[in-house]
């Protein structure tokens, strides 16, 4: 069965319309005009982030509390072509990652911070893309920013960071994630060596690979090693590691957050989890309750929310 594209995206456009109202929404979606205002950063999210769009509102808000001259951009207008790489539609993969960055170009950035670390690897280990400006990732970024932030509200945890180490970038997103961590006060950071079979990513792709079975038993694993540790919180890097991993709270003593999301409350910042806290309801009609002001006010179809509702919040 030939992949649906439309149902893919369609489905993450769905889940961002159910989690945030239209005066929260943050990141433009459509294409740039030819001539649009040129910003000095952009902030290129990727499309799978807007599942979880606390996660949206939290880059955001930090990079707002920074003062930058910044502009964040995502969605299928700018996708970079690794889910077609993935179907072996190459042709259409390599396309993609060129039109994105012409629309990218047009902003005139000096850097472009990019959140989705398979954006980032796509472009840089697959394409190996010559890019007319500056590429991070946004951890690293931030941690370049570090003395530029105040953070002055203790977060009272004991955190071991869910990271990957398959590749020299990874390893250093990872460090990055720990260096931010490690600045907010009252953290206390428990050491976690991940395994090395959790590749570049927490995906469906890797999934496939070990098995799910595997996965789930590396992920309970993880997690029993680093409560006998001391930890009382897992953050994880990436936000497909969240989403995947999230579900087990319902079975293990544990927070599961994203380590921006720990990150960000050093700084008073603090969005709810939406996505987490449908997933653990496993209550699709709960969820169809509490989302319909948001289905109300983007116009979301009944039926289709009906539908994606109940094959990603339904049971565990």
């Amino acid at each position: 069965m030939a992949f649906d594209y439309g149902r893919y995206f369609g489905e993450i456009a769905v889940i961002r319309d159910l989690t945030t109202m239209p005066e929260e929404a943050r990141g433009r979606l459509a294409p740039p005009p030819p001539r649009p205002e040129p910003h000095r950063i952009v902030l290129y999210l990727g499309c799978n982030v807007f599942r979880t769009s606390h996660m949206v509102r939290t880059v955001t808000a930090i990079f707002d509390r920074l003062g930058l001259d910044y502009l964040a951009v995502g969605g299928p207008t700018y996708c970079c072509g690794i889910v077609h790489h993935l179907q072996g539609h190459t042709a259409a993969a390599g396309g993609l990652a060129s039109h994105t960055v012409r629309l990218l170009e047009r902003y005139q950035p000096e850097e472009v911070v990019m959140w989705c670390p398979s954006c980032i690897y796509f472009y840089d280990e697959v394409q190996q893309t010559p890019l007319p400006f500056a590429v991070r990732h946004a951890s690293e970024f931030l941690v370049s920013r570090l003395p530029e932030l105040d953070l002055t509200h203790p977060v009272n945890r004991s955190v071991a960071l869910h990271h990957h180490t398959v590749s020299e970038p990874r390893r250093r997103e990872g460090m990055a994630g720990l260096r931010l961590l490690r600045a907010v006060p009252g953290i206390r950071l428990v050491e976690n060596d991940p395994d090395p079979r959790l590749g570049r990513a927490c995906t469906p792709a890797l999934h496939a690979e070990v098995g799910m079975e595997a996965w789930n038993q590396m992920v309970r694993d993880e997690i029993d090693r680093v409560r006998a540790a001391g930890a009382d919180t897992l953050a994880t890097m990436y936000h497909g590691c969240q989403r995947y991993l999230c579900p087990f709270e319902a079975e293990r003593p544990v927070a599961i957050e994203h380590y921006l999301t720990v990150f960000g409350r050093g700084l008073g910042i603090d969005f709810e989890d939406k996505f987490k806290k449908y997933r653990l309801w496993q209550d699709p009609e709960r969820v169809l309750a509490e989302t319909t002001p948001c289905q109300r006010a983007n116009n979301v179809d009944p039926a289709r929310a009906r539908q994606v509702v109940g094959e990603a919040f339904g049971r565990l």
